[in-house]
């Protein structure tokens, strides 16, 4: 599992390297203002909703689901092919749609942000939503899948500038 990890953690760097490199390149990618935009919003909601309190007996239950899903995950050992059909995008392809959640954070609720997230992506709040409603479920049940979401997040740490 070690190797096969380690390789998606490679993939996701390159994938996103390879994303923010696409959006320079169609003039897309985030501004000074736009930084400025998701820098307050992420201070003014530091927390997810209710993540100031402790974890309900329902939260803790579904960490130990979601633990013992990734303990018995099977994930691909040498990263994931590009034509995995669990990657098949539906409204983002992952890469956007991780990077689209790592500018929003938890300012879900500020449509604004969103709408100016989304717009320096080069993607409408239709393609969000329907990314949204196919790959929430996904990551709730494909260990692997998530694993390699939760990469991407971690490598989109820089967002895509503009040029």
């Amino acid at each position: 599992m070690a190797r096969a990890v380690q390789a998606i953690m490679g993939q996701a760097g390159a994938w996103v390297t390879q994303y923010q490199g696409d959006r320079a390149a169609r003039g897309l990618g985030f501004d000074a203002e736009d930084l400025a935009a998701i820098a307050a919003a992420a201070a003014a909601h530091p927390l997810p909703p209710g993540g100031d309190q402790p974890p309900s007996a329902a939260d803790q239950a579904e960490i130990q689901r979601v633990q013992q899903a990734a303990l018995e995950a099977v994930y691909p050992e040498h990263g994931f092919a590009p034509e995995d059909p669990r990657l098949t995008p539906v409204g983002m392809p992952l890469v956007a749609y991780a990077v689209a959640a790592r500018a929003i954070g938890w300012a879900s609720e500020d449509e604004a942000l969103v709408e100016r997230v989304l717009k320096a992506l080069g993607h409408t709040r239709e393609d969000y939503t329907e990314a949204g409603d196919h790959w929430t479920p996904m990551l709730q049940q494909d260990m692997a899948v998530a694993t390699l979401y939760g990469q991407l997040f971690a490598n989109s740490a820089e967002l895509p500038r503009r040029p």
